[in-house]
């Protein structure tokens, strides 16, 4: 079974297809969860380098998500997703310790260019980024 590397957080099952559809024939194992409860049970199972987030989530946000992984060994990065991506919700992300900001809809190139950007920043897992996104 390949090493999980990017998991999505998003109530929305047309978000979970859409980055499932870019992700995989590009070589990234992608697991989904539905809520910040879900998120957290998946990645005491299996690490991620990568979680995307949807900002509002059933159980909470994307900053009550980012809370509860700061207090992992080694958090993942976290990359926010919203239809409402603006410089505001950007500059908030970064400054409360984010990644980046996906706009939604999906854009193919954006997501795998900033997953991919967001492994290059976790050099203990760089040896096992698909070589597909290390070019």
């Amino acid at each position: 079974m390949p090493k999980r590397l990017v998991l999505l957080v998003s109530p929305n099952e047309e978000d979970h297809w859409a980055l499932i559809h870019i992700m995989r024939p590009a070589g990234w194992a992608v697991d989904t969860a539905r809520t910040c409860a879900e998120a957290v049970q998946s990645l005491a199972v299996e690490a991620a380098l990568v979680v995307v987030v949807e900002r509002c989530l059933p159980d909470g946000t994307w900053k009550t998500l980012l809370n509860q992984l700061m207090r992992m060994e080694f958090p993942p990065k976290v990359i926010v997703t919203s239809s409402l991506a603006d410089e505001r919700l950007w500059a908030e992300v970064l400054n409360l310790g984010g990644f980046d900001l996906l706009a939604q809809p999906f854009c193919a190139t954006e997501v795998l260019r900033c997953v991919s950007s967001a492994c290059r920043h976790s050099p203990e897992e760089l040896e096992e980024t698909p070589q597909s996104m290390t070019a």
